[in-house]
């Protein structure tokens, strides 16, 4: 499955930046996230809760950075298992910066396996796009209330984003 959508901003790239690569700002505003740890700084583990129609599994996430060309674009391999669920993917964001202020845009490639795979694309793709909202406007709140962020990622040494089909 394929996703995709685009964020705008009025806080310059820069600025957005030390949001979207500070792991403690990731862990507040990612929906149904427990706790991110940073394992290094291009590796990142997670407790997210996900809930599709009565499904609400808990997932244990590895992220690793697979690039980080600061501050226009970041890439992660993802993955994540809880009971009888998994999930993998690829996102890349960009932070396209013009005289109005930042346009974030988003894409994300997934295989998802298990009872949440069951409910099908579309039931996905909203939860998704609910998900992703949400995040990005709280995210958005953040920088708005000037919470200082300090960015800690970057990509790991020779990690290369792949996603099997």
């Amino acid at each position: 499955m394929e996703f995709d959508g685009e964020f705008t901003s009025d806080h310059p790239r820069d600025e957005l930046w030390n949001y979207f690569t500070d792991p403690a700002i990731l862990a507040d505003c990612a929906p149904g996230c427990d706790e991110i740890t940073m394992e290094s700084p291009g590796e990142l583990s997670a407790t997210i809760t996900v809930g599709v129609g009565s499904v609400k599994p808990t997932f244990d996430v590895d992220m690793t950075v697979t690039r980080a060309d600061a501050p226009e674009i970041l890439e992660m391999e993802v993955g994540g298992d809880a009971s009888r669920n998994s999930f993998e993917a690829v996102t890349e964001m960009r932070l396209i910066e013009d005289d109005d202020g930042t346009t974030a845009t988003w894409e994300a490639r997934t295989n998802v396996a298990g009872l949440i795979a069951s409910m099908g694309q579309r039931a996905l793709g909203s939860v998704a796009a609910r998900i992703v909202n949400n995040f990005f406007e709280d995210l958005e709140a953040k920088a708005d209330e000037g919470v200082p962020a300090e960015s800690q990622l970057e990509a790991k040494p020779e990690a290369e984003a792949t996603l099997e089909n």
